[in-house]
C-alpha cells in the first residue's frame, strides 16, 4: 500500500509537468512557424504542431484556465486564419488580375472560423486575467513595458482588429451582409475594449449591414446596443420602429419612436414617421401639429404642404370608412376647405421634383373644386321645392360652375404632368360639358379613345 501511495504521489508532478510542456511545445512550434513566415517561406507543419499541442493544453484542467494558454491559442488561430487567407488569394490569381479586387474578394470568401476563435480568445484572456490584458492594452498605447511574447500578442490583437474591418468590408462587398454585420460588430467591440470608448462608426456599419441582411434579430440587437450605449442616432430609433412594425408589434414600435422623438425632437424623419402613424390611426390633429412643426423649419417643402392640404381636404370632406360614402360637412367646413386650398396651391407653386407629388398637388386641388361644385349642385337641387325649381336651378348651376371652372386649370395642369392619366381626362371631359365647352369635351373624348 505504501508503495502504491508513493508511486501515485510521484506521478502527479510528472503529469503536471507534461501538460506544462504542451504549452511550451505550442510556444516552440509557433515560434518556429513565425520564423519561417519571416523568411518568406511559411511552413504549415510547424503551425499544425502548435495547434495540436495547444489543443491538448486547453483540454487539461491545470492549463486550460491560464491566460498564457489562451494567449498562444489566440496567436495560433490567427496564424491559421492568415494562412487560409493567403490560400484564398492564390486561388483568385488566375481569374482576378486587379490586386485590390482580389484582396477584397479573398476577404469576402475566406473561412473565418480561426479568426473567430482568435477574437474570442481576447475576451477569454480579459476574463481570466484582466490585469494582464490591461497591461497589453496599455502596451498597445505605448504606456507599458512588454516582454517579447507580450509584444507578439499585442501585434496579433492589433492585426485581428484590422482583419475584422477587412473581413467586414469584404463580406459586405460580396453581399454576405449578415456576416458583414457580425464582423463590423466584432470590430466595434474590440475597438471599444482597446480604446475604452465606443467605436460609433463600426457599430453603425453593423446596423446598416444587418438591415441589408434583413435578419430582424440582428437588426434589433445591434441597433439596441447603440441605444443602450448612448451613441444612437435618429437612424437607430427609426430602424427599431420599422422593424417592430414589420413584426406587427405596434406597442414596441411606438415605444422606440417615442424615445427617439424625445431624444431627437427636431429630426424630420422621426417626426414624419410619427405623422404617418397618426394619419394611419386617423389622428388628424396630432398629425397636423407635427406637420406645422416641420413647416416652421422647412416652409418651402412642397411635400409637407401637399400632405397638410390633403389632411384638411379629408377633414372638410369626410367619408364613411365602411362604405366610402360622403358624410355631412363638418361645422368647420369653410375653415378646413380654405386651409386645404392654401396648402395645395403652395405645393403646386413649389413644384416638387417628384413627379407623383407634383401631379397629386394639382390633381387633388382640381378634384376638391370639382367635388365641391357637385356637392353644391346636388345639395341645392335636393333643397329646392318643385315650385321654385326652375328659378333656383340657374342660381345653383351658376354657383356650381364657379367651382367647376376653378377645377379645370388644375386638372389641365395635372394632365400636362402625366399626359396619360385617365382620371384627369374623364374629369376634364365632364367639366368641359358642364361649363359649355363642347369642342374641348370632344377633344378629351378623342384623347380617352387613344387619339390626339
Amino acid at each position: 500500500m505504501k508503495k502504491i501511495s508513493i508511486l501515485c504521489v510521484a506521478l502527479l508532478p510528472v503529469m503536471g509537468m507534461a501538460q506544462k510542456n504542451k504549452v511550451q511545445s505550442a510556444w516552440r512550434a509557433l515560434s518556429d512557424y513565425e520564423g519561417t513566415v519571416a523568411d518568406g517561406k511559411p511552413d504549415v507543419v510547424y503551425l499544425n504542431k502548435a495547434k495540436e499541442a495547444i489543443d491538448l493544453a486547453l483540454a487539461n484542467e491545470e492549463t486550460k484556465n491560464q491566460a498564457k494558454t489562451h494567449a498562444y491559442n489566440c496567436r495560433i488561430n490567427y496564424a491559421l486564419y492568415q494562412n487560409a487567407l493567403r490560400d484564398e488569394q492564390k486561388k483568385l490569381e488566375a481569374t482576378v488580375t486587379d490586386k485590390n479586387e482580389r484582396t477584397n474578394l479573398a476577404y469576402g470568401n475566406v473561412d473565418v472560423r480561426n479568426l473567430e476563435i482568435a477574437s474570442q480568445e481576447i475576451e477569454k484572456i480579459t476574463e481570466l486575467d484582466p490585469k494582464f490584458m490591461n497591461t497589453i492594452f496599455e502596451g498597445m498605447k505605448g504606456t507599458a513595458n512588454l516582454t517579447s511574447d507580450d509584444i507578439k500578442l499585442t501585434m496579433a490583437i492589433t492585426q485581428i482588429k484590422q482583419e475584422a474591418g477587412n473581413v467586414a468590408n469584404g463580406k459586405y462587398k460580396v453581399k454576405k451582409y449578415e456576416e458583414a454585420s457580425d464582423y463590423f460588430y466584432k470590430l466595434a467591440t474590440l475597438n471599444s475594449q482597446i480604446s475604452g470608448g465606443p467605436d460609433t462608426a463600426s457599430f453603425y456599419n453593423a446596423c446598416v449591414a444587418a438591415a441589408k441582411s434583413k435578419n430582424e434579430s440582428k437588426i434589433l440587437e445591434y441597433n439596441k446596443k447603440m441605444i443602450v450605449s448612448k451613441i444612437a442616432s435618429p437612424y437607430n430609433y427609426e430602424t427599431m420602429y420599422n422593424t417592430y412594425l414589420s413584426r406587427k408589434d405596434t406597442s414596441m414600435a411606438m415605444d422606440y419612436l417615442k424615445k427617439g422623438r424625445e431624444k431627437f425632437p427636431n429630426d424630420a424623419n422621426l417626426m414624419n414617421k410619427e405623422t404617418d402613424y397618426y394619419l394611419a390611426k386617423g389622428k388628424s390633429e396630432e398629425a397636423l401639429a407635427n406637420l406645422y412643426k416641420s413647416l416652421e423649419k422647412d416652409p418651402n417643402n412642397a411635400v409637407l404642404h401637399l400632405v397638410t392640404g390633403n389632411i384638411y381636404d379629408n377633414l372638410a370632406n369626410p367619408k364613411d370608412k365602411a362604405t366610402g360614402k360622403d358624410l355631412p360637412k363638418p361645422a368647420k367646413f369653410d375653415e378646413y376647405f380654405a386651409k386645404a386650398e392654401t396648402h395645395y396651391k403652395k405645393a403646386i407653386e413649389l413644384k416638387s421634383s417628384n413627379v407623383e407629388y407634383y401631379f397629386s398637388s394639382a390633381y387633388n386641388l382640381g378634384a376638391m373644386y370639382n367635388n365641391y361644385g357637385g356637392y353644391l349642385y346636388n345639395n341645392g337641387m335636393s333643397d329646392a321645392t318643385i315650385a321654385k325649381l326652375a328659378s333656383k336651378q340657374k342660381e345653383i348651376e351658376a354657383k356650381s360652375n364657379e367651382y367647376y371652372k376653378k377645377a379645370i386649370p388644375y386638372l389641365e395642369q395635372a394632365l400636362s404632368i402625366k399626359g396619360d392619366d385617365k382620371a384627369s381626362m374623364s374629369a376634364l371631359r365632364k367639366l368641359y360639358l358642364l361649363t359649355g365647352d363642347a369642342k374641348k369635351a370632344e377633344e378629351m373624348t378623342n384623347k380617352l379613345k387613344g387619339g390626339k
